[in-house]
């Protein structure tokens, strides 16, 4: 390999081809955390992910409060495995 290793910033949202033994590290804020119970408690592991979601409306009203609301519970559909049915 030719010349020093470096770190980058990405400027530009998009699709990336990772090669590998490239290091890819998550922005400051959006990593998944990992809290574990304590030990005089129940044995449990949470994990939190954060989510951002983003509206690009074609110029109609939107009601923002009933798109949140469908958007949470699909996602807590998603994760208990439930589905939507």
């Amino acid at each position: 390999m030719s010349g020093a290793r470096r770190s980058a910033r990405v400027r530009r949202t998009g699709i990336a081809l990772v090669h590998e033994g490239e290091i890819i590290l998550p922005a400051p804020g959006s990593e998944a955390l990992l809290e574990r119970g304590t030990a005089s408690g129940p044995a449990a592991v949470h994990y939190h992910f954060p989510v951002e979601i983003e509206i690009i409306s074609g110029g109609a009203a939107i009601d923002l409060d009933a798109v949140a609301e469908h958007v949470l519970a699909r996602l807590s559909h998603g994760l208990d495995g439930t589905g939507e049915g």
